[in-house]
This record gives C-alpha cells, sequence and structure tokens, in this order.
C-alpha cells in the first residue's frame, strides 16, 4: 500500500533553503490521494457487501441441505416418511415392526411365529485344538519350589510348584495340588503321558481357554521348547502350518504347500505361511463366496455361515488334495430355512426374518408359543414436531434476511482510509466499522424477490389437496415481519390426528407434470408456475431455493442468482462470481491509482531537490561576492 512520504530519504530535503519539504509533501500528497481514499473506501464497502451476500446465502444453503435434501433422510422434509412416525408396540419382544407406508398399514395385526428363517452353516463336529503338551520328559526333580505362570480365561496367576506331602520329590500329584490351590478343583487337569506333561481344562467345568509361560530353565524342566505351543486354544495370527501342528488332527497342504479350495464357485488358495486371521478376512471379504468364516475361542471350534438367510441358500464348498476342512470339522453343511409364520390370520413365508407386508416392515427373532398382538398407532406429537421445527427454522432463516433489508446505511460512518485506523485503536476500528457495516444489503432486490417468492410458494394453494397451510392452523406475520410463520397449536394438532395423511400431503405433494427435484431451473416461466401450482409446499421451497443458490449449471449455463452474484465463501464458486470480479477490478485499480501517487510523490520531491541545488548554489555566489568587499 502507497505511504505519504516513503521515498523522501532519497532526496535532500531542505538543507540549503530551511523549508520543511517532508511536511509539504506530505500536505501536497494529502491533496492528491483524496481520490485514492475515496476510491479504496468504496472498494472496502464492496468487500463488506460480499462477505455479508455470502453470509445470507450460506444460510439459504444451509437450509436447503437440512430440510430440502433427500441425503438428510431423518430431516429431509420432501419425503412423507420425515413425518410420519409410528408407534408399534408388540406383546412380545421377539417380533418387532416400523411403517414403510402408512396408506397401507392396519392399526392391529395379529402374528404366530412358527419358524424363522436360518442360514446354511458348516460347523466343526468337535473342538479341535489339542492341549499344552510338552515335545520333552518332565524332571520333577528341579521343579521344587518353582513358579509357574498359569492365563485361565483371561485370569493370571502364579503358580508356586511345592511339595505337598513333605516327601521331599515333586510328583505330577504335587503340581496338580499346586495349580488347583491356585485356582480351585476341576479346572485344570495335568498328566503325565510316558513322561512327558500335558496340560488341559476338564471337560464340562466352565472353564476354557489355557495359557502357559514361566522362566526358561523351568521350562525346560517341565519339558517345553522354545517351539512348543503353550495355549489350548488356537492363536488366529500364527500361520497356517503353525495352526496344523496345535490342532488334534494336523491337515496337509496340497504338493505345492498349498491350501486349496472353492466355496461357492470361488476358488481360494493360502500358502503355508497365510496367517488364519488373513485367511479368514479373505473369504470373507469376497462378496461372490457370501459366506462368514469364524473362528470361536470359547467352544473351540470353526463355523461357516451363509450370508443370506432362507431354504433358498447353501453352502457349496470342496478341498481338493489338502484336507483342512476334514481336519477342522467342517464336513457337514445344515441347510437353511425359511421364515414361517402367520399375519391375521394369513400363512406368510419369507426367506429373511426381516420383510415388509402391506407397508409394515417386520422383524421375527424366535418362534412364538402363543399369538402376538402388535398395535400401530400414529404419532402425532412427531407430525407436529416435525412441522413446528421447520417453522422455527423457516423463520430464523427469513428474519435474519429481512434484517438485513431493514437498516438503513449511516452515511457518518464510511469505511476508515488506512491514515484514519493508523490514528485509531484497535478498540476504536471495531467499533467504527461495527457502524459502518450497517446497511450492507439494505433494500436489495434480489433478497427481496426471494422472500416474496417463498412467501407465495407457501400460502398458494396446492393444485388437488384440499388442505391450504392457514387450514391446518399455519398463518403469516404482516410484511413488515418479514412474513414470519405463526402456529395455532391447537388447530394443528387437530388436524393432525383427523387427517395425517392430507397435511403430509400439503407439504410433499410432487408436481404430476414436472416431477421431482431436478426440472425446475430448466423450465421456461410458465411450465414453472404449472409446477408450482402442482406440487407441495416444500417442493416449491426447494424450486425457489435451487433458483437462487444452486451451484448446478442450468440448460442456459446459469447457476443460482446469489450464486452467480457472490458465490461462497473460500469456494470456486466465489472466484467466478460477478461481485469477486468486480472486487478484482477495484483491486488492479487501486494499484494503479498507488503507483500513480508514488510517481507524484517522487516528481515533488525531485523538483524540491532541484530547487534546493539552485538555492545552494545562489548561496554560493553571493557568499563569494560578499568576500569580495570585505
Amino acid at each position: 500500500m502507497y505511504i505519504s512520504g516513503g521515498t523522501s530519504g532519497n532526496y535532500i530535503t531542505g538543507m540549503s533553503s530551511g523549508m520543511d519539504v517532508d511536511t509539504l509533501v506530505k500536505n501536497l500528497m494529502d491533496a492528491e490521494r483524496v481520490s485514492y481514499d475515496s476510491y479504496y473506501q468504496e472498494q472496502q464497502y464492496y468487500k463488506w457487501q460480499l462477505e455479508a451476500y455470502q453470509e445470507v446465502t450460506s444460510s439459504v444453503k444451509t437450509f436447503q441441505d437440512t430440510y430440502l435434501d433427500y441425503s438428510n433422510p431423518s430431516s429431509n422434509l420432501l419425503s412423507a416418511s420425515a413425518y410420519m412416525d409410528y408407534n408399534c408396540e408388540s406383546t412380545d419382544n421377539s417380533i418387532s415392526a416400523m411403517v414403510t407406508n402408512s396408506s397401507k398399514a392396519d392399526n392391529q395385526y395379529i402374528l404366530e411365529v412358527d419358524q424363522i428363517a436360518t442360514s446354511s452353516s458348516i460347523e466343526s463336529d468337535t473342538t479341535v485344538s489339542k492341549a499344552i503338551e510338552a515335545s520333552q520328559s518332565v524332571d520333577y526333580n528341579l521343579l521344587d519350589n518353582q513358579y509357574i505362570t498359569l492365563i485361565l480365561d483371561g485370569t493370571e496367576k502364579q503358580v508356586l510348584i511345592k511339595d505337598n506331602d513333605n516327601s521331599s520329590d515333586i510328583t505330577l500329584e504335587d503340581i496338580q495340588t499346586s495349580i488347583d490351590d491356585a485356582f480351585g478343583e476341576g479346572k485344570i487337569v495335568v498328566s503325565d503321558v510316558s513322561g512327558k506333561l500335558t496340560l488341559d481344562t476338564v471337560d464340562g467345568s466352565g472353564s476354557h481357554e489355557l495359557a502357559l509361560s514361566g522362566a526358561d530353565d523351568v521350562m525346560m524342566s517341565l519339558g517345553f521348547e522354545a517351539d512348543d505351543f503353550l495355549s489350548n486354544r488356537l492363536d488366529t495370527i500364527q500361520s497356517l502350518k503353525d495352526i496344523s501342528e496345535s490342532l488334534y488332527t494336523p491337515f496337509n497342504f496340497d504338493i505345492d504347500g498349498m491350501i486349496t479350495m472353492t466355496i461357492n464357485n470361488v476358488l481360494f488358495e493360502f500358502a503355508k505361511e497365510t496367517s488364519l486371521d488373513q485367511m479368514m478376512k479373505s473369504i470373507n471379504s469376497d462378496s461372490e463366496a457370501g459366506v462368514t468364516m469364524t473362528y470361536d475361542a470359547l467352544s473351540d471350534t470353526f463355523n461357516m455361515t451363509a450370508d443370506e438367510t432362507g431354504a433358498g441358500t447353501t453352502i457349496i464348498i470342496e478341498e481338493t488334495e489338502s484336507n483342512f476342512l476334514t481336519s477342522t470339522g467342517l464336513t457337514t453343511i445344515e441347510a437353511g430355512s425359511d421364515a414361517v409364520l402367520t399375519i391375521n390370520g394369513e400363512k406368510v413365508v419369507r426367506s429373511d426374518n426381516t420383510f415388509e407386508v402391506d407397508g409394515v416392515t417386520f422383524t421375527v427373532s424366535d418362534v412364538t408359543t402363543s399369538p402376538v398382538t402388535l398395535n400401530v398407532e400414529l404419532n402425532s406429537e412427531q407430525i407436529y414436531e416435525t412441522i413446528a421445527n421447520f417453522v422455527e427454522e423457516y423463520n430464523n432463516m427469513i428474519t435474519s434476511i429481512q434484517a438485513e433489508l431493514k437498516e438503513e446505511r449511516d452515511y457518518d460512518y464510511e469505511p476508515l482510509t488506512q491514515v484514519q485506523k493508523d490514528e485509531m485503536s484497535d478498540d476504536e476500528i471495531e467499533q467504527w466499522e461495527e457502524e459502518a457495516k450497517v446497511g450492507l444489503l439494505s433494500n436489495d432486490q434480489i433478497l427481496e424477490d426471494m422472500l416474496n417468492e417463498m412467501r407465495q410458494a407457501l400460502y398458494m394453494p396446492v393444485e388437488g389437496c384440499e388442505l391450504t397451510l392457514a387450514d391446518i392452523g399455519i398463518r403469516t406475520e404482516s410484511y413488515e415481519n418479514g412474513g414470519q410463520l405463526i402456529i395455532d397449536d391447537t388447530l394443528l394438532l387437530s388436524v393432525i390426528a383427523d387427517t395425517p395423511e392430507s397435511v403430509v400431503e400439503l407439504f410433499t405433494q410432487p408436481s404430476d407434470t414436472y416431477p421431482g427435484t431436478t426440472a425446475g431451473r430448466s423450465l421456461n416461466a410458465s411450465e414453472f408456475e404449472v409446477k408450482q401450482q402442482e406440487e407441495g409446499l416444500m417442493f416449491r421451497l426447494y424450486d425457489i431455493s435451487e433458483k437462487y443458490v444452486s451451484t448446478t449449471s442450468d440448460t442456459n449455463g446459469n447457476t443460482g442468482l446469489l450464486i452467480e452474484k457472490c458465490g461462497f465463501h473460500d469456494d470456486y464458486t466465489e472466484l467466478s462470481s460477478s461481485m469477486y470480479r468486480q472486487l478484482e477490478e477495484m483491486e488492479n485499480r487501486l494499484l494503479e491509482m498507488e503507483d500513480d501517487l508514488e510517481e507524484k510523490e517522487e516528481n515533488y520531491y525531485s523538483e524540491f531537490s532541484v530547487m534546493e541545488t539552485y538555492i545552494s548554489q545562489m548561496n554560493s555566489q553571493l557568499q563569494m561576492i560578499q568576500s569580495w568587499f570585505t
């Protein structure tokens, strides 16, 4: 930015004449920069106007995105489902329901469930993991007063092996007694098979997962080597090769060291180095295979279940050369079944436990032993709340816009020049600019037109709809108050209770001639008028908001009127807006004016410098002449 006097250091200033050249140049430049300051103030005010327009544009877009956008189904008032809320009360928790089409739903349903839908599945026919087995013989003589660590179903304890009968020799019974003292009897069993220890949980005891650890010398005395498996459950991060060695019945790989199988005609191949976890994730993520494979550490079994339920689903699985399936007990396929029930006396068979019948989505989770009653009741309060929330947000939006339109500009408060700001404190600048920003959008015609169109759209009758906004207890305030909506709570609740579908139709009826939300901006004036007459209130508001804030070009290549004018802040739409382009032109003009001011200041200093030089020369000549007479 240009600063007056900024170049004075390059010139002789007043040494011969005694004049305050800097002050003289400053006064001259103050006069020169009057037009610059005026244009600077104009540009600043225009920038504030752009920001004010963008705030309004964003508020309209936020309103549209919240209430007039199918991507927000819970608040999208273009859809009837956002209004219609039903309470579905069941006499049995195993049956629930949700209304999806109120025009088809009955008030009461009597259901009996004979069978629920299941998936085809394969499950291990027995536990698969072997016990914790030592690979070398135990040396009892080295175990007296030694500690081992056992983790039983997540509980970790240090177990002291000690001589319990004072015989000075550690025996298998001593080890068992020491473990029982730590965890209680009947949970963990220790056995000696040909001099090698085996530890496992007791069948039927309720204990399942067991893991062993200890100091290296103690583990060696127990007969365990570094490669021995120290848990009676599989670790899914282990490689398939290690998993095989952890099973009661190890499986073989094919000649290429692979497990090869097809599941529902999808080929899978897994190398020895593949972890069990990776294997299951690969199978489960393949949508064409359509199954989910799991390992349950609690039951120590594998399970493979079809993703879909129903009698028509099954699992077709084959393995060639390798025998993973046989080793893990995944050999017997159980077929899926359909859900079989009666609804209001009619037999219903479905492949899924969640299904729709005449506008109601039912979910069943168990068979019933007696008829179950399910009552469907419209929640009138919810429809009221939905409409009331919309009215509140609509009022907030138009009130804020109307307030901007009604503000009058105070011309005593113009934008500050840079010189003025330099003479003021930050608080003084802030207070001044608050006053200077009043009335930025005063009586703006585009915003006036938008509010008028919204107001008219809400009160124009909807063709084919028996109700108007006034009929349901919603009226408008005076024009001076911006057309705010006022709700008669008693009347609105009464109409909702009597004819809820008609109330919802008033808001959501689509146009027969031009249905949907995509056609509005491509229509000519007469076509658009037909569309507005036929469609419900929310579709009208959508079309109007699109007219002003749509970022999508119409058939003529134009976006919304406000987008064309100002765009959104820090958005690509801002860069192409007319106000932004004008602001750029003003900025360029200011730069040119700054260059002109700098050039003029240079000239003034140059002229004074020449004058100083002449005065200096004249003074020298005068001194010489005076010397002649002394």
